[in-house]
């Protein structure tokens, strides 16, 4: 059957071209149709659960909400990790489900156990459940303008719209500040008038508010009434009614309380140039396009820039859209680069109709896997492409022996028809074969799981689509072009340059090659030997610690950001002029190094960077965001700025922690990520600041920080037995203390998409002064007031402005950053297991443990380990049924190993460590380098069955496909040479998977032909060989007794 498709498609005078036609149309369809990004995309996994109690301390959340709600969410299905933080005013429980769990009903069991919930505090708000989203940032625009930002609210609301009307999927916007409506009553005239806060806020509750009440006339003209007294404005609050006075006249609100519109506590400030600014950060959905996504944004600031109005300006910075352009540009270069060696290769060996048509078959093939990526719901994105580059080599592999194959026959005299049809016919087991045992090496790392396999799955599916297309280009495409063309060009006879190259191409075989394998095959046991020697000092030399692993290596990037961190209590205005401070020491870095490297610098109070997902938010904290010009346009590396620039920064009083860091791309987490677990909140702070204190002094380490700042400073409070004796609770005195410092919420209003709380409190005056407690008149449950201080004891204490649980334990982790030309992340913390974290438990009572990066690399690696034995028997299965052997299996694969000995030394002389795509590109190497093997045994096997004798086999074997093997080589190891040399910082990640396969084949080869027919006589002349004689044997003379007896 197989035999007829070849035939009907080498055959048929137009089969072949329809057919490329079809495959080339998918393609160009597929590739209109796929968006472009960044990385794949990939979902995480992850549900929110968040309560907001103003007011309350993070531990009276810890105690009051977060325990009850971890307790009854802890037996939710297929829960990766349960974490909670509780900061001032909220808790945030996050639960990470393993990887391909149904988020629908995992979704709605979290609401389910969130509802069983009933004994959370009264002040507490509603809890809100939501899955977390994953956006990748597209760009981000500061629009900046008059001295007071809140003249930008009705402009940025309306930016905002207008962007999400075009197009943008989600827009995050920081530094336009939460407003409330103050409805402030001093304690005098309270107590003059006989009410509380909380009596005031009811009355303005039940005036303002609208209310339907119902249908009237229904047998008639029906009408609808209803009540629309809601106030929407602060003026509309003054006309009120509060009171009746003692001498008849009515007191209205505005008699007795100041009524203003102001942004709430604690908000996020953004600067930008000395001016408020509001940022930004526009962010495409999974099925967004980052570039129609950029220009959408261009078009939107072309259109809108000439109308704003004077002052106000709109700046764009961190456009990661750029970066995209920028790496597909550099992997198309590189990947054009390679093509034009590619087929220079093709036309130095083979002539010039048949390297013409095996060229054609790499668009085409190239083509007609895009069109099965689209199928698949891939994207073109950083790793898709290099996918694409790798397989250039690969793509053209089955179509050079193929082709090879034909044009061998076609130049020894057989006509067009049989030699082009015959060499599909002939070559269709061990290219299949060889294909298949490439699929078996990349399909386990569909298995990886985590960020990190989402991320670099794309390799395996891109390189399976190719092999697939380039299968049937080879054999359902190729031999009707070469039938036509061998047909038109009618008897082959070489001449000039091509004669010259086929010439010496012979001399070569015969004259040097030859004499090679014969004396290779002749000191058969020096030759293993030595390749054995080789074998154990590599690998010596790695468990020797000489080359170093770096899981992820991430490009160097132009953002920065500086966080600090000050003690609570710190004024706002202090925190303000040293983020000043920062931005101005970033340009004086700028002028140190010549000027020209800072294109952004941006101040944020109240705001704190992570990198990651996560961001902070208190009034004591604060970042400053730095923007270099591109990494490859200056020769200052980040490292040296950011050195310069914590160089230029003064210390200030107060300030806890001052770090500048690098946000990465590619899965969250950070190169040294430490988790502290323990059951008592000073213990696992004390052993984070000693752990900090170690990693400062660590070389190589900056950035380094924990997530468990120390809070305000506190008072416990503690009623009296005076207060209890007076009828006081700890609830109702909370309730008046609240009521008066927090304020009590009335309610909350809708405003042009604002939400707009109105609150009624105490005067700022009152509330702002630590002493005006000692003032404060206690309301008691029977009527009367008394002294604050006669019901109430107070005691000092430190608290903490987060706290964090893992798995409902108490957990602190510190991170930092490790600059790889210093120091390597694994060896540091292979350090501090040996030296110092025994001596931490011990000292502090806790357990480490390594998260982030680092537990994914542990999950990773174990499952790259699990996937090498899958992929190591799929080979052996594949190989087992071509060859109809438990032993040939086995001598193809011994080749494998003897592959890594190239992709190490590759490492070594390219001067980069082993990473994860080093990996990923020794399973590749598994698979590729086997393929010259099959060829070259499968043609020693035909060579057999003619009766010629094992060693001249070996070497005519070798010898007669070693164009077949040279070619497959430098094909695969010249499509990824570009980028071997590529200097652009932007490909540094890429690098180690090319290195891994270009060294890994080139010295593969020289095994395959000097060590795989060393193996072949040794095995043939073992007693596995003679067995295997004897049986072959057998089953002729068996064979040819039965067609006797016939």
């Amino acid at each position: 059957m197989k035999s007829t498709v070849l035939a009907v498609f080498a055959r048929h005078p137009v089969a072949a071209n329809l057919l490329m036609a079809m495959m080339m149309i998918s393609g160009l369809w597929g590739l209109s149709q796929l968006n472009t990004q960044f990385f794949p995309s990939f979902d995480i996994d992850f549900v929110s659960v968040r309560v907001a109690w103003p007011g309350a301390s993070a531990e009276d959340l810890e105690t009051l909400v977060t325990d009850p709600l971890e307790r009854e969410l802890k037996g939710i299905d297929n829960v990766k990790e349960l974490a909670s933080l509780s900061v001032d005013g909220q808790t945030l429980i996050t639960l990470e489900f393993r990887e391909n769990t149904d988020m629908g009903p995992a979704l709605d069991e979290v609401k389910e156990r969130v509802d069983l919930v009933t004994s959370l505090p009264d002040g507490a708000e509603s809890p809100e459940i939501s899955r977390i989203i994953n956006h990748e940032l597209v760009a981000s625009l500061l629009v900046s303008g008059p001295d007071d930002p809140r003249g930008l609210r009705a402009l940025v609301n309306r930016f905002e719209r207008e962007l999400l009307e075009q197009g943008i999927s989600h827009i995050r916007v920081y530094g336009l500040p939460e407003e409330e409506i103050a409805i402030q009553i001093s304690p005098g005239t309270l107590r003059e008038l006989g009410l509380t806060l909380e009596e005031i806020s009811r009355k303005i509750a039940a005036a303002s508010r609208d209310l339907p009440v119902g249908i009237i006339g229904r047998g008639e003209s029906a009408l609808q009434l209803r009540f629309k007294d809601q106030r929407r404005r602060e003026f509309t609050f003054a006309d009120l009614p509060v009171i009746v006075a003692q001498d008849g006249r009515l007191l209205t609100l505005g008699d007795i309380a100041t009524i203003s519109r102001r942004p709430k506590n604690a908000q996020t400030e953004v600067s930008f140039r000395g001016r408020p600014a509001v940022e930004m950060r526009l962010s495409r959905t999974r099925d967004a396009d980052s570039l129609e996504s950029a220009q959408i944004l261009r078009r939107w600031v072309k259109e809108t820039g000439p109308g704003l109005p004077p002052g106000i300006s709109l700046h764009i910075y961190d456009e990661r859209w750029e970066y995209i352009q920028d790496r597909i540009q550099l992997l198309l270069k590189n990947g054009l680069s390679g093509l034009v060696l590619v087929i220079l290769i093709l036309y130095f060996f083979l002539n010039a109709p048949a390297a013409g048509w095996v060229t054609v078959g790499i668009p085409t093939s190239f083509l007609a896997a895009l069109g099965i990526l689209y199928l698949y719901g891939g994207s073109v994105n950083m790793i898709s492409l290099f996918a694409l580059i790798m397989t250039l080599g690969i793509i053209v592999d089955d179509a050079i022996v193929v082709g090879e194959d034909a044009v061998t026959h076609f130049e020894r005299g057989e006509d067009a028809l049989s030699s082009a049809e015959g060499g599909a016919r002939r070559m269709l087991a061990p290219v299949v074969s060889s294909s298949l045992t490439t699929i078996a090496a990349f399909m386990p790392l569909l298995l990886i799981g985590g960020i990190i396999g989402s991320i670099l799955r794309t390799i395996p599916i891109v390189v399976i689509c190719v092999i697939l297309a380039s299968l049937v280009e080879s054999f359902l495409v190729l031999p009707g072009h070469l039938r036509g063309t061998f047909a038109r060009m009618g008897r082959y006879r070489p001449k000039g340059i091509r004669k010259k190259l086929d010439d010496g191409f012979e001399r070569f075989r015969e004259q040097f090659f030859r004499p090679l394998v014969k004396a290779s095959v002749r000191q058969r046991w020096v030759t293993v030997a030595l390749a054995i020697a080789i074998l154990t000092s590599t690998f010596g030399w790695v468990a020797g610690g000489r080359i170093a692993f770096n899981f992820f290596p991430v490009a160097e990037g132009p953002i920065l950001f500086a966080n600090v961190d000050f003690v609570s209590g710190t004024p706002e205005s202090e925190v303000a002029k040293y983020l000043e401070e920062i931005e101005q020491a970033a340009w004086d870095t700028d002028a140190h190094f010549g000027t020209g490297l800072v294109r952004t610098a941006i101040s944020r109070k109240g705001l704190g960077e992570s990198g990651d997902w996560e961001r902070r938010r208190s009034d004591n904290i604060g970042s400053v965001l730095v923007e270099l010009v591109k990494p490859d346009e200056r020769s200052v590396r980040n490292r040296q700025f950011i050195n310069e620039w914590q160089a230029r920064i003064p210390k200030a009083a107060g300030l806890e922690n001052l770090s500048i860091k690098e946000p990465t791309a590619g899965p969250p987490g950070q190169d040294i990520e430490v988790r502290i677990i323990g059951a008592d909140l000073e213990n696992v702070k004390s052993a984070a600041i000693d752990l900090k204190n170690v990693l400062n002094e660590t070389p190589g380490v900056s950035g380094v920080e924990d997530n468990m700042p120390y809070g305000r400073e506190q008072r416990i409070l503690r009623l009296t037995p005076t207060g209890e004796a007076l009828g006081l609770s700890v609830e109702n005195l909370g309730r008046q203390l609240r009521a008066g410092y927090e304020g009590q919420l009335v309610q909350v209003m809708a405003d042009n998409g604002d939400e707009v709380e109105v609150r009624v409190m105490l005067p700022d005056s009152e509330r702002n002064r630590i002493n005006s407690l000692e003032e404060f008149e206690v309301m008691l449950p029977g009527g009367g007031a008394v002294p604050f201080d006669n019901v109430v004891n107070m005691t000092p204490r430190r608290g903490f402005d987060a706290i964090r649980h893992v798995e409902g334990k108490l957990a602190v982790t510190v991170t930092g950053d490790v600059d790889d030309t210093v120091n390597n992340d694994n060896r540091i913390i292979v350090n501090l297991k040996a030296n110092i974290l025994s001596d931490l438990e011990t000292r502090h009572g806790v357990k480490f443990s390594f998260e982030g990066r680092q537990a994914d690399q542990r999950e990773t690696l174990a499952d790259m380990e699990r996937g090498a034995l899958v992929a190591l028997i799929l080979i052996y299965l594949v190989l087992a049924w071509v060859f109809g052997s438990y032993g040939w299996p086995l001598l193809v694969m011994v080749v494998i190993p003897f592959g890594l000995i190239g992709a190490i030394w590759g490492h070594v002389l390219m001067g980069i460590d082993l990473t994860i795509l080093s990996m990923f590109g020794f399973f590749g190497l598994a698979g590729i380098v086997i393929n010259d093997s099959i060829i070259l045994v499968t043609f020693y096997k035909e060579l057999r069955q003619k009766g010629m004798a094992v060693e001249p086999a070996v070497v005519e074997a070798a010898c007669q496909r070693l164009r077949a093997v040279l070619l497959t080589s430098l094909t695969t190891i010249a499509g990824l040479t570009p980028l071997l040399f590529e200097t652009s910082l932007q490909a540094q990640f890429l690098i180690p998977m090319a290195t891994s396969i270009a060294f890994g084949l080139a010295f593969a080869t020289l095994l395959v032909l000097f060590l795989i027919p060393s193996l072949l006589t040794i095995y043939e002349s073992s007693i596995f060989g003679r067995q295997r004689q004897t049986s072959a044997e057998t089953y002729e003379d068996q064979s040819a007794s039965s067609s006797q007896t016939g």
